[in-house]
């Protein structure tokens, strides 16, 4: 099991994992949270699908780009 995967079952979260276990989708209330662990799997892109939002963030740890993709996906732009 990957640490995106592990990550994702600890925060009790529901989402489309990929079988890989290298990216999952996320719904959140304003827009859909997209969470991909690197070929290294040391480094985690995160981006939200909402108009004027698709810019990329880079997190070291798994549970941070998750929670912080779906702060995004809450807020407001």
């Amino acid at each position: 099991m990957t640490r995106l995967a592990e990550a994702v079952e600890a925060l009790g979260l529901e989402g489309e994992l990929s079988l890989s276990g290298s990216w999952v989708r996320l719904r959140g209330e304003r827009c859909t949270v997209y969470v991909v662990e690197a070929v290294s799997g040391t480094r985690y892109y995160t981006w939200c699908d909402a108009p004027n939002e698709r810019h990329v963030e880079l997190f070291h740890e798994p549970v941070e780009a998750i929670q912080a993709g779906l702060r995004r996906a809450r807020s407001e732009p």
